[in-house]
C-alpha cells in the first residue's frame, strides 16, 4: 500500500489480470472511475472518499484471497467466501456485511432453470461481489448506475440495493418463462391424453417451482431483517429500501404460488380427463361386448350338435335365426346409442 493516492487516480489499463475479474473500479465524487489491480485495492481504501466496488465470477482460490486481504476481511468472512453455503442469508461481522442470494440462469434449450450463488460483501466504503455458477452479469448494472453517479456516490449499501432489485428483475422475466412453460403444459393436458413422458414433465416443472421458491422465499427474510437491523455497512435510510425489496420479493412469491397452484389444478383437470377417456373407452368395450354375446352364444349354443334340437331340420331355420340374431344385436346397439354407451 505504498503507492500514493495521485498515483492510484491515474489511467491504468482496463484488462482484467485474471478472467475472472469482471471489474475493480475506483469510484470518488466528481471524477470518472479508475480501474484498479489487485495489489491497488488496499492503498485506493485508504482514501476517506473512495467507493471501491469489485466484481469476480467463479475466481479460483488465489484470486480470491488475494481480494479478501487487499480489502482487510476477517478469516472468518473469507471462510464463508469460499464454503459451499448457497442458501440465502446474511452474516454480521461488525464493520462488514455478508449476504449470499441465489441466482438463476435458464437453459436455452430445454428451458431448465440452473441455480448460481451470489455472495455479496458490504463494507463501509466497498463493495465485494463474489459469482459462484450460472449468474446474470453485473456489467449492465455498472454501466447504468455509472450514467446516474449520485446514485453510486449515495454509497456502497445503495449499489447492494441496486444489485437486488436487478436479481430481482431477473426473477421477474424467469416468472415470464415459467409462466409460458404452464400455459403450454395446461393446453397439452388438455388436448392430449396423459402419459409417462408428460407425468415426467409435470413433475420436473413442480420441482423447478419448489427449487425457485427456496431461492426466494429467504431472502425476502433477510431483508425484512436488514430492514429492521441497525448494521453499521448499512445507513438508516437505506433500510427502507431493504423493507420494499422485501414486500417485492413476497409478491413475487406470491405469483410463483399462483402459478404452482395452477399447475396443481392443471393436473387434476388432466387427470379426470383422463379418467373420463377411460371411463368412455370401458363403456364402448361393455356394450359391443354385450352385443357380441348374443350371436356367440347362440353359435355356441347350435354347436353342440345335439340330434333333436329346434329347427335343425326345419327348412328355414338357418335364416330365421341369422334374423334373430340381427334383431337382437340391433336392439342393443339402439339402446347403447341412445344411452351414449357407443
Amino acid at each position: 500500500m505504498s503507492e500514493s493516492v495521485e498515483q492510484l487516480t491515474a489511467d491504468v489499463t482496463n484488462k482484467p489480470e485474471h478472467s475472472s475479474i469482471m471489474a475493480a473500479y475506483l469510484y470518488v465524487s466528481g471524477q470518472e472511475p479508475r480501474a484498479l489491480r489487485i495489489d491497488q485495492v488496499g492503498a485506493a481504501l485508504l482514501r476517506p472518499d473512495a467507493l471501491v466496488w469489485i466484481g469476480l465470477h467463479n475466481p479460483p482460490l488465489d484470486i480470491l484471497q488475494a481480494f479478501t486481504e487487499q480489502l482487510g476481511l476477517g478469516s472468518e468472512l473469507c471462510s464463508d467466501l469460499t464454503g459451499e453455503h448457497s442458501h440465502p442469508r446474511f452474516t454480521d461481522y461488525d464493520e462488514n456485511l455478508l449476504l449470499i442470494a441465489q441466482s438463476v440462469q435458464m437453459e436455452t434449450d430445454r428451458q431448465r432453470p440452473h441455480f448460481g450463488t451470489i455472495r455479496f460483501v458490504l463494507g463501509q466504503r466497498f463493495l465485494f461481489t463474489v459469482r459462484t455458477g450460472p449468474s446474470p452479469s453485473h456489467a449492465d448494472m455498472r454501466t447504468r448506475l455509472e450514467k446516474m453517479r449520485h446514485r453510486i456516490d449515495r454509497g456502497c449499501d445503495h449499489i447492494l440495493v441496486d444489485l437486488l432489485n436487478g436479481l430481482l428483475d431477473h426473477y421477474a422475466e424467469i416468472y415470464k418463462g415459467f409462466e409460458r412453460r404452464v400455459d403450454r403444459t395446461e393446453r397439452a393436458l388438455i388436448k392430449v391424453a396423459m402419459n409417462r413422458v408428460s407425468i415426467q414433465q409435470l413433475y420436473m416443472l413442480r420441482r423447478d417451482f419448489h427449487r425457485f421458491h427456496n431461492a426466494i422465499e429467504p431472502l425476502g427474510e433477510v431483508c425484512a431483517r436488514l430492514a429492521r437491523l441497525k448494521l453499521d455497512p448499512i445507513a438508516e435510510h437505506t433500510r427502507e429500501h431493504f423493507l420494499a425489496l422485501s414486500r417485492r420479493i413476497e409478491s413475487m412469491d406470491r405469483l410463483f404460488s399462483n402459478l404452482s397452484d395452477d399447475l396443481s389444478f392443471a393436473f387434476e383437470a388432466g387427470m379426470l380427463i383422463e379418467q373420463a377417456r377411460q371411463t368412455d373407452t370401458t363403456r364402448k368395450l361393455a356394450a359391443w361386448a354385450a352385443i357380441i354375446a348374443i350371436p356367440t352364444a347362440v353359435a355356441g349354443i347350435y354347436g353342440m350338435n345335439f340330434e333333436n334340437m329346434p329347427e335343425l331340420k326345419f327348412k328355414y331355420g338357418y335364416y330365421m335365426v341369422l334374423g334373430l340374431m340381427a334383431t337382437a344385436c340391433g336392439t342393443l346397439y339402439a339402446l347403447f346409442r341412445r344411452a351414449k354407451w357407443l
